[in-house]
């Protein structure tokens, strides 16, 4: 009987993916900084699916071995294989597919250069790139990297969730944008970097000229290109070297806007020979002729990404054949790289007349540079949706925006829900109005109230569903959609999701009718505001000393303790009081 080898694809997939381990003994591997983990070998003829049902016909986690016999030894993990790659199972969770990368202590690189990637190519360039900007951001953490850059191309879609997914991981967002520049005389690729806030608001006129003045074919002329410099670098791509060495004055005019130019050196392999060719002339030409004049922007590596590891690279494929039918740029060598790959393409292409030392170290150098210098964010503090501007008849009728919502909401109410079920549609109603009062997305729902009636009142067509809009009762309640949501058992969640919106479920002070007692106190908040609340009202408070919030009564507040009110008083209530 041949014995199995899964154990050692386990082997060779820890190794290939740079995880430090142990090897316990046939079954048992320990992961340094993880723990141990149990391999649980699908391969054996015994073991049929990764579920069972339980006594109580729940599905569970089909393990060959007792949970708790294996916590009791410190093994809290299970790993197998399903597919071509191994996840484990954290047995004191829910079962989740976790797959078993970026976990525990990395092997070190052998070489100490520092190094950030901007070169990423999120799913939001749509059938091209892959991989949300969260794990990007969790390889990059788990390598060691300060920062991370993405350069989709022709959308900033991804910018809001890299800059969140990187303030959760400690890490600098880099906002990056692939485009093309063409006039009638000339055309060629390049990258812009955004620094600055000023660089940021540059970037998103470049997006506007892009792909809505020029939509038919996607690119954006050079002249507005030269408008939208200051605050931003610009990266001329891989294949340009031919275009700067015959355009010196083209060279010379980016190079006047832009904070920095540099070259893209990308020296990734591709399956087609003819691809490789034309990449490694363009280097050649760069480094031969334009890298020792002062004339021609400094070199920068940037490997475009549009997949984490090797073993992802059919996704590419797949996706270009989703889109076109065909692959273009096939490459298996599109991935996420560690320094040390990275410097061992330039040292097998690089012949020893260069001191590939010292040239690597200052192409990596730039791309920390860029990273240091990305101060722009987005500023996630305010609404920008436009406030709902009232009529003269709305504001003699109404008062406030938020009044009329409610009173909308209340007459609809009346109007549409069946009589025997208005407890059930209330109930709803006020739960979705929470989460938009909460979410402050008020506004943008009168807007949208707004511009659909006035439409249908001057016989322009408006979809009767509106997509996932169809699963709120507040649009059906306002006019927004004609679809009940309660009747077809449509979800509000797939509209506006809470936690998608920045509202976690969370112990907070929430105020509540007005009060009828005499017995109360002022509060003055910061900035002033003076509030009246009950003696007896349970507060729940950040206070110096303690870790965590704790609830105290009304009377018993200290001076600076910072009082949690709910999201839908602080953006609402207390405005309104």
């Amino acid at each position: 009987m041949k014995k199995s080898n899964a154990i050692d694809e386990l082997y060779e997939w820890l190794n290939n993916n740079k995880i430090e381990f142990t090897i316990i003994d046939p079954e048992v591997i320990e992961i340094d900084g993880f723990g141990k983990v149990y391999f649980q070998n699908t391969e054996k003829s015994s073991y049929n699916s990764i579920f069972r049902k339980d006594k109580d016909g729940e599905y569970i986690f089909n393990s060959m071995e007792e949970p708790s016999v294996l916590m009791n030894e410190n093994i809290n993990y299970i790993a197998f294989k399903f597919g071509d790659n191994f996840y484990y199972y954290d047995m004191r969770q829910e079962f989740k597919l976790n797959i078993l990368k970026y976990v525990g202590k990395r092997k070190p690189t052998q070489r100490s250069t520092e190094f950030v990637n901007l070169g990423v190519h999120t799913p939001f360039e749509l059938l091209n790139g892959s991989f949300m900007p969260q794990m990007w951001v969790q390889k990059a953490k788990y390598l060691g990297h300060k920062a991370i850059g993405i350069c989709d191309k022709n959308t900033m879609a991804s910018c809001f969730t890299l800059q969140k997914e990187c303030e959760s991981a400690g890490i600098t967002p880099v906002f990056g944008y692939s485009l093309t520049v063409e006039n009638a005389e000339f055309k060629f690729g390049a990258k812009v970097y955004v620094q600055t806030q000023q660089g940021f608001r540059h970037l998103l006129r470049i997006q506007k000229a892009i792909m809505v003045d020029n939509v038919d074919n996607k690119t954006i002329s050079f002249s507005e290109l030269l408008k939208r410099g200051q605050g931003n670098v610009l990266v001329m791509d891989k294949y340009t070297p031919l275009f700067m060495k015959e355009h010196p004055d083209i060279i010379n005019q980016l190079t006047a806007a832009f904070d920095r130019v540099f070259y893209q050196v990308d020296l990734s392999e591709y399956k087609a020979e003819r691809i490789d060719i034309k990449v490694l002339e363009a280097t050649k030409l760069y480094f031969h002729e334009l890298y020792n004049n002062k004339h021609y922007p400094r070199p920068i590596l940037i490997s475009d990404c549009y997949y984490l590891d090797k073993d992802d690279a059919k996704n590419k494929i797949i996706l270009n054949k989703i889109a076109e039918g065909a692959a273009h740029e096939q490459s298996d060598d599109q991935y996420f790289k560690d320094v040390d790959d990275h410097y061992a393409i330039f040292a097998q292409l690089f012949s020893s007349q260069w001191d590939v030392d010292k040239l690597f170290e200052e192409c990596c150098k730039y791309t920390v540079e860029i990273a240091d210098n990305a101060t722009a964010r987005m500023d996630v503090t305010k609404n920008y949706m436009p406030k709902y501007d009232m009529t003269p008849e709305e504001k003699e009728k109404y008062g406030t925006p938020h009044n009329m919502f409610n009173q909308l909401l209340e007459e609809g109410l009346q109007r549409l829900a069946p009589k025997d079920k208005i407890d059930q549609y209330r109930k709803q109603m006020e739960y979705e109005k929470y989460i938009i009062e909460s979410t402050d997305n008020v506004d943008y729902l009168l807007v949208q109230y707004d511009t659909c009636n006035w439409a249908r009142r001057n016989n322009i067509l408006v979809g009767c569903g509106r997509g996932s809009a169809a699963g709120s009762l507040l649009l059906y309640l306002l006019g927004i959609t004609l679809i009940d949501p309660i009747k077809y058992d449509l979800i509000f969640e797939r509209f506006l999701l809470p936690e998608r919106a920045g509202l976690y479920p969370a112990d907070t002070t929430i105020i509540g009718e007005d009060i009828l007692s005499s017995d109360y106190m002022e509060i003055t908040l910061e900035g002033g505001q003076v509030i009246k609340i009950d003696r007896d009202a349970e507060l729940i408070v950040k206070r110096e000393g303690h870790e965590e919030p704790i609830r105290v009564y009304a009377d018993e507040l200290e001076e600076n303790d910072d009082i949690l009110f709910d999201n839908k008083d602080v953006v609402f209530t207390l405005n309104e009081l």
